[in-house]
C-alpha cells in the first residue's frame, strides 16, 4: 500500500466512521453529529446514501458490502465506528464479542466524553488486537475487548437497556481477511435517540 498525505491526515483527524442500516432513517443522530462534532472530521462509507456535510469524508470503498466496509474502513483509519440507531448494531450481531448496556440517559457532555474514549480505547489497543488477529485467537480478542469495557466504569450498566459501546471483531464476519490492517477490534458507539 503506497501511504499517501491524504490518508495519513485522515487518520490522524477522522473521529469515526458512521455507519446506519440502509434501511433506516438517523435524521436526528445525523443532526446531533453535525452539531455536535462541527469541528471534527467523520468518515462514511461510499455504499452508504448521506446528505454531504463539510465535514463528513465519504470514504472510497474496500468492500461492497456496507457492513463490512465500514467496519474496514474503522480498522483501516483506527477509528470507532458510530452506529447510528441500535436497531443498525443488527447487522454486527455476530461479530459483537463484549458490549455494554445502559438505561442511563447521557447527556451531550458525556456521549461526546465517551466518544473520546472508543477513540482512546481502539488506539491503546490496536497492534494487540492485530498481532491476535494475524494468530487467529478470538478468545484472546475476546477478552482484550472485554477488559476494555472498564473504562466506560461512569455509566451504569443494565442488561434490559439500550446498547451503547460495543466491540465487533471483523475476523467473526469475514474469516479470510488478507489485510492486516483491517483486522482491529473495532469499538462502536451506538447513538440512538428514540
Amino acid at each position: 500500500m503506497k501511504i499517501e498525505p491524504l490518508f495519513l491526515q485522515l487518520v490522524k483527524n477522522l473521529r469515526g466512521i458512521i455507519y446506519f442500516s440502509p434501511n433506516l432513517k438517523p435524521k436526528e443522530e445525523i443532526k446531533w453529529l453535525k452539531r455536535k462534532l462541527r469541528y471534527r472530521n467523520l468518515g462514511i462509507s461510499e455504499n452508504l446514501k448521506v446528505e454531504k456535510w463539510k465535514k463528513l469524508v465519504v470514504l472510497k470503498r474496500i468492500e461492497r458490502n456496507a457492513v463490512l466496509d465500514s467496519l474496514f474502513q474503522a480498522s483501516l483509519f483506527v477509528c470507532p465506528l458510530l452506529i447510528l440507531k441500535e436497531e443498525s448494531l443488527k447487522d454486527y450481531e455476530k461479530a459483537i464479542v463484549a458490549s455494554l448496556r445502559t438505561k442511563q440517559k447521557l447527556s451531550d457532555r458525556e456521549l461526546k466524553f465517551n466518544l473520546r474514549l472508543v477513540n482512546y480505547s481502539i488506539t491503546d489497543f490496536y497492534l494487540k488486537a492485530i498481532e491476535l488477529g494475524r494468530r487467529g485467537d478470538i478468545k484472546k480478542r475476546k477478552k482484550l475487548a472485554e477488559a476494555e469495557l472498564k473504562r466506560f466504569w461512569r455509566i451504569e450498566a443494565d442488561e434490559k437497556g439500550k446498547t451503547l459501546i460495543a466491540f465487533i471483531d471483523p475476523l467473526l464476519l469475514k474469516k479470510e481477511i488478507k489485510n492486516e490492517l483491517f483486522m482491529s477490534l473495532v469499538p462502536a458507539l451506538i447513538l440512538d435517540f428514540e
